[in-house]
């Protein structure tokens, strides 16, 4: 058995790579996006739903293992108006009950920290403007709303479901900002948010061809979104896993 201390595991699609983590003993959370394959990379509907009951029967029996929601997961969580891109219809009203069946293995976010530095990891990201734009919601400061306890509760009372289905242009959307499970890249890789807060985001979402993206020094953000699992080692450097 390998050794590392925190995995995370970007998003999945049916893919089948997540799978590595079983050689390690370690903390593991998943950014999410389990459904919704790419038909070009020959996963189709069936395949992820057969590697999604996988992934919950790991969870299921690994307290280890975290589980958080993208925008894919929650177009069958809570509803089609967050997200309707290769939405899987036929086998909709059975993914549908695996999510709220297991509702209590899925949050929004997780914290973890290491090494003196602080880590805020979800899905896409909250970007000052999107956070910005929903002070009714988010009355604390930006430092303080990027705590995935405070997100979690949110999330779980209903309080952010009217705007986690928030696209921008930048994703085809009409929306200024788009929210913690759309966001792109684009709109996360601002300065502001170095110039705020010390917390590192973590986020997926936005798929990157040659490996993780590192702009810790820029702007506090990493977009691991590479098809293969990363870790965050013991003096805080996220890096590809071994």
């Amino acid at each position: 058995m390998k050794k590392a201390d925190f995995i995370i595991v970007p998003d999945i699609h049916g893919r089948p790579f997540w799978k590595e983590i079983f050689d390690y003993d370690a903390e593991v959370v998943f950014l999410g996006d389990y459904l919704d394959p790419y038909s070009s990379e020959g996963l189709y509907p069936w395949d992820a739903l057969d590697n999604f009951t996988q992934i919950i029967a790991y969870a299921k029996s690994n307290p280890k293992v975290h589980l958080l929601l993208g925008n894919h997961d929650l177009c069958y969580s809570i509803g089609r108006h967050i997200c309707n891109s290769r939405c899987d219809y036929e086998n909709y009203d059975t993914l549908r009950g695996m999510f709220r069946e297991n509702a209590e293995l899925f949050q929004l976010a997780f914290d973890y920290s290491v090494n003196g530095k602080r880590f805020f990891i979800s899905h896409a990201g909250i970007s000052f403007g999107w956070y910005s734009q929903h002070r009714d919601i988010f009355p604390y400061s930006y430092e303080e709303t990027l705590r995935a306890d405070y997100i979690n509760v949110l999330y779980r009372d209903g309080a952010l479901d009217g705007i986690l289905g928030e696209i921008s242009a930048e994703r085809g959307g009409r929306c200024t900002y788009g929210s913690m499970v759309w966001a792109d890249i684009h709109e996360m890789a601002d300065p502001i948010h170095k110039s705020l807060t010390d917390i590192i985001q973590i986020v997926g979402h936005t798929q990157m061809a040659s490996g993780l993206l590192n702009l810790e020094a820029e702007c506090h953000l990493y977009d691991v979104d590479a098809r293969r699992c990363v870790c965050i080692d013991e003096e805080g450097t996220v890096r590809e896993l071994e």
